[in-house]
């Protein structure tokens, strides 16, 4: 009898989750036991037969740059100036089930100054014979940033997410790479609601009206490659039926996987 009602009440969530039906079809063909993790083999992805016809095409879009591209699958990292052949890695990149773009207008309204906390490597040396504060001493960094629209592909599925971000790179060679949800903070440190209105607002309608047009141009490139565009309204629903194994990182202890959290996570 436990078996029959449990059986019953993920297929009544699934009717009742108001998800479209290429989404839901494409969710229950590659999780049909209901548990996100990494066990797809990514050199199998459709994704690798459009990869550089995308890729150029993108590139190719008049009065843009393209300042990023990230492969699904991680890889090692070497801080600026270090000898790849002698030194270990400083850090890794994650895998993940999705490969990232990142497309920005030219313009003065699309670049920006910026700056962050690091520890400043100087002071810090001529402390060295005496260590006697606890906190190392830290200085400001100035960088620069842009901003432009993250284009992810999912490699389980023919679907994309296009999204307003920055990215940006300091003067001591460390970036912040864009993200698909927007990561610009208050100064409270809390995320920014509505990245596209505060655009809006701070660099006026002309300056808007280029992002609305490249957007335009980056979907109609994503669909002509036989991708769908996914829609913030839509990647937002949440899938109760999902759960995340220990070596993904997908939702939160508090909040139900998403579509976008099935579609687009990565290794732990």
């Amino acid at each position: 009898m436990a078996k029959k009602q449990g059986s019953s009440r993920p297929k009544m969530r699934k009717q009742d989750a108001g998800l479209r039906k290429d989404v839901l079809e494409a969710i229950e063909r590659i999780w049909p036991d209901g548990l996100v993790e990494m066990t797809f083999d990514s050199e199998e992805s459709y994704f690798w037969d459009i990869q550089t016809r995308l890729t150029r095409a993108l590139q190719r879009i008049e009065g843009t740059d393209m300042l990023h591209e990230r492969e699904a699958e991680g890889e090692p990292i070497w801080n600026e100036g270090a000898d790849r052949d002698e030194d270990p890695p400083d850090d890794f990149t994650y895998s993940r089930s999705y490969h990232l773009f990142f497309v920005s207008p030219r313009g003065a309204a699309f670049a920006f100054e910026t700056e962050i906390e690091g520890v400043d490597e100087e002071a810090l040396a001529e402390e060295f014979d005496e260590p006697r504060r606890m906190d190392p001493p830290m200085k400001s960094i100035p960088g620069q940033g842009r901003t432009g629209w993250s284009i992810a592909i999912s490699l389980l599925a023919p679907f994309a997410v296009v999204s307003l971000n920055d990215m940006l790179a300091f003067e001591d060679g460390s970036t912040s790479e864009p993200g698909i949800e927007p990561c610009a903070l208050t100064q409270e440190g809390e995320p920014i609601a509505g990245l596209e209105a505060q655009f809006r607002k701070f660099h006026g309608d002309q300056a808007f009206e280029i992002l609305r047009i490249l957007r335009s141009e980056i979907v109609s490139i994503l669909e002509k490659h036989g991708l769908t565009v996914l829609q913030e309204g839509e990647w937002h629903k949440p899938v109760f039926w999902l759960r995340g194994s220990e070596e993904v990182f997908v939702g939160s202890s508090d909040e139900p996987i998403r579509v976008l959290d099935a579609f687009f996570f990565e290794r732990i």
